[in-house]
């Protein structure tokens, strides 16, 4: 009808000035020789954190405009026996779409994108907002070496499993849970984080030895300077 084409129209122009005026802003901001805003990437532990309360504060940041990405997914925690959380996902498994499965819903198997999946539960996925939330976070099983070079891993205090569930609880491994629903890389991830746990034994005790010669030397040439001269350099932290 005219109305419904006179609506279509007005949000097509109002998105179309949207554009300009972003373009606009851009333009003055290169001009002006003003750098955009890039936000770093959160690097976040999987590990010992329950999975909704990882998932909850995750979305909030996501919202806030944070690139996060979260590694062993495998080793996040949730409340509940192992076989009581295994039956209601099996359960999930068997909900289908009535006359064309096709359609959905798509069960996940692995722990990243069964996570990912909270997440999207968190998020207003079906608005513009959402879905440009949703693309900056990124979850893996281990730690890939693209990753493990940025440096310092986080984790969530809040989420830790050791402070939110009392001892005597029992709870699920994420990717044990997986393992027995489909997933079939939890041998793969295991041996993956065995062998880079020994590389980085191996790096940290090449370190140690070269850190002792340095410390060697520096006391040798430290015994050679005068007292005045050593104060002055401890003064410092130089000595």
């Amino acid at each position: 009808s005219f109305c419904t084409l006179l609506r279509i129209t007005k949000k097509i122009n109002t998105f179309r000035m949207t554009i300009r005026s972003r373009a606009k802003t851009a333009a003055k901001a290169a001009k002006a020789g003003k750098r955009q805003y890039t936000p770093e990437i959160t690097v976040v532990d999987g590990k010992d954190l329950m999975l909704g309360r990882a998932a909850a504060v995750i979305a909030k940041q996501l919202l806030l405009g944070k690139k996060i990405t979260v590694v062993h997914a495998e080793g996040l925690n949730i409340a509940g026996s192992e076989i009581r959380n295994k039956i209601k996902y099996l359960q999930f498994l068997r909900k289908k779409h009535t006359t064309n499965p096709k359609k959905g819903p798509f069960h996940l198997r692995s722990p990243s994108e069964v996570f990912a999946r909270v997440v999207r539960g968190m998020l207003p996925f079906y608005t513009k907002r959402g879905k440009c939330a949703l693309r900056r976070l990124k979850v893996y099983e281990g730690l890939p070496s693209s990753v493990s070079r940025k440096g310092a891993v986080a984790t969530i205090p809040k989420a830790e499993r050791h402070t939110r569930l009392a001892k005597e609880r029992r709870y699920t491994v994420l990717g044990n849970m997986c393992e027995h629903v489909g997933w079939k890389y939890h041998p793969i991830v295991k041996k993956l984080n065995a062998a880079r746990a020994e590389k980085a034994t191996r790096h940290y005790k090449k370190r140690a030895a070269v850190a002792a010669k340095w410390a060697e030397a520096r006391k040798a040439a430290n015994s050679k300077i005068s007292a005045e001269n050593l104060a002055i350099l401890k003064k410092f932290g130089k000595a």
